[in-house]
C-alpha cells in the first residue's frame, strides 16, 4: 500500500484524485457539487457537503461549507485513509469549493490526523483567467503560507503549460498538469523501492523531503547529450524552469533529493555544488544512485523554496492596472438605475373599463323615443 493519500477537494481537487486513484493510491474527494464528483469514477469514497449545489467560485461558500460540517468531514477524512505518512490535500487556487474549503480543512487535518502530514497540490491559474480567479487566487495562496505545520506545497503552474503548449485547449492543459503532478510523485515514490550497490533513495528519505514546509518541486532531466559537468548543472537547472511547477524564483533550499538513473560512465559527470550554485546548497540532500542501460536521467526534488513572489505579483498586477474600473463596476452593480423618458406613456397601455352603476328607470328612459 502507498505511504501517500490524496485528498481531492472540489472539481480540479477531484480530477487529480481520480489520476492518483489510477496509479493505485488511497483517494477521496469532497464536494459541494455532486454532479462534478460523479465523474470521478474511480474515486471510491465520496464526500458531498449536504444543502450546497456548487461554490459558484465563491470562496466564502466553501469556507462556510467547512464550518457547518467540518466534523463531518474530519471523520469522512479519518476513515478514508489508513496507514498513510502524508496527505496531499489537491485543488484549484482559483476556484470556489476547493479554493475556500482547502486553506481552513488543511489547519483542521493536521490537529486530527495524527501521525500523518499534510501538504497540499494547489493549482495556480494561467495568465488568461479573470478578475475573480485571480482575486480567489491570491486569497487562497496567501492563506496557505500561513499554515504552520503544513508540509511540502506543489504549486502546479497551469501558466508553464500554457508557455510550453500554448495551441492547447483549457481541458488539454488542465489535464496534462493533473497527469504530470501525479507522475512526478509517483516516480519519486517508485524509486525508494528500488535497491543499488550505489546508495538507495528510500521512502525516509522522501517523507524527509516532502515534510518540510515551505514549496517544493520535482523535476526530470535528461543529460544525454551532456558532455561536462557543467553541461549537466546547466540541463538540471533548466528542468527546475520548464517543469509542471511556479519556477524557482530565489535561493534558499532547505531539504533536496538527487536522483540519477542510467550508466555509469555518466553519473562521473554530477557536481552536486554545481547543480545546487544557483538556488544554495541545501541543509540536507538525500542522494539515490541507481546503474541502468536506460537514457540517463537527474531527478531532483527542492523543498522549503519560498512561495514565488514574482509569480503572485504577475498575477495580482493586472488587478492592481484595473483597480479604478473594478472597483466602479462593483459599485455599479449596487447603484446603477434607469429613469424612463416617457412616463407619460403609461396611460396608453390597455386597462379594464371601468362599470358605472345606474339605476333601471334611467336606463328605460334613455331609449325612450
Amino acid at each position: 500500500m502507498k505511504s501517500i493519500g490524496v485528498l481531492g477537494v472540489g472539481q480540479a481537487g477531484g480530477n487529480i484524485a481520480q489520476i492518483a486513484a489510477t496509479m493505485g493510491y488511497q483517494t477521496a474527494l469532497i464536494n459541494t457539487n455532486q454532479r462534478d464528483g460523479i465523474v470521478n469514477t474511480k474515486v471510491e469514497r465520496k464526500f458531498f457537503i449536504p444543502g450546497y449545489n456548487g461554490a459558484g467560485q465563491n470562496r466564502s461558500i466553501g469556507l462556510k461549507a467547512v464550518n457547518d460540517n467540518y466534523r463531518e468531514i474530519i471523520d469522512f477524512v479519518q476513515k478514508s485513509f489508513k496507514n498513510i505518512k502524508l496527505l496531499l490535500v489537491a485543488f484549484s487556487t482559483d476556484g470556489g469549493t476547493g479554493s475556500g474549503m482547502s486553506p481552513l480543512l488543511i489547519d483542521l487535518l493536521l490537529d486530527n490526523l495524527p501521525g500523518v502530514n499534510v501538504g497540499a497540490i494547489a493549482i495556480v491559474p494561467d495568465r488568461n483567467v479573470l478578475a475573480g480567479n485571480r482575486i480567489n487566487a491570491t486569497e487562497c495562496i496567501a492563506e496557505i503560507s500561513r499554515i504552520d505545520s503544513l508540509s511540502s506545497v506543489f504549486l502546479v503552474d497551469n501558466d508553464q503549460m500554457r508557455k510550453l503548449n500554448p495551441q492547447s485547449s483549457k481541458h488539454q492543459i488542465y489535464l496534462s498538469s493533473n497527469q504530470q503532478v501525479m507522475e512526478a510523485i509517483n516516480h519519486v515514490l517508485q524509486v525508494t523501492r528500488k535497491s543499488s550497490f550505489y546508495g538507495n533513495f528510500d521512502e525516509t528519505d522522501m517523507m524527509n523531503i516532502l515534510s518540510t514546509r515551505g514549496v517544493t518541486i520535482i523535476s526530470s532531466a535528461a543529460i544525454t547529450d551532456a558532455k561536462t559537468t557543467s553541461d549537466v548543472a546547466s540541463k538540471v537547472q533548466q528542468s527546475w524552469l520548464n517543469s509542471i511547477f511556479c519556477p524557482v524564483e530565489s535561493t534558499g533550499v532547505i531539504r533536496a533529493g538527487l536522483i540519477y538513473e542510467g550508466p555509469e560512465k555518466m553519473a562521473k559527470l554530477i557536481n552536486v555544488p554545481a547543480i545546487f550554485e544557483a538556488v544554495g546548497e541545501p541543509v540536507e540532500l538525500f542522494e539515490g544512485t541507481y546503474i541502468t542501460d536506460s537514457d540517463p536521467t537527474i531527478t531532483t526534488i527542492l523543498a522549503g523554496l519560498s512561495f514565488p513572489s514574482r509569480r503572485m505579483i504577475a498575477i495580482e498586477e493586472t488587478l492592481e492596472k484595473n483597480k479604478d474600473r473594478l472597483q466602479n463596476l462593483v459599485n455599479k452593480e449596487f447603484t446603477q438605475t434607469y429613469e424612463s423618458k416617457i412616463p407619460w406613456a403609461s396611460s396608453l397601455k390597455a386597462r379594464p373599463q371601468e362599470r358605472k352603476p345606474g339605476s333601471i328607470t334611467s336606463k328605460l328612459s334613455k331609449y325612450q323615443k
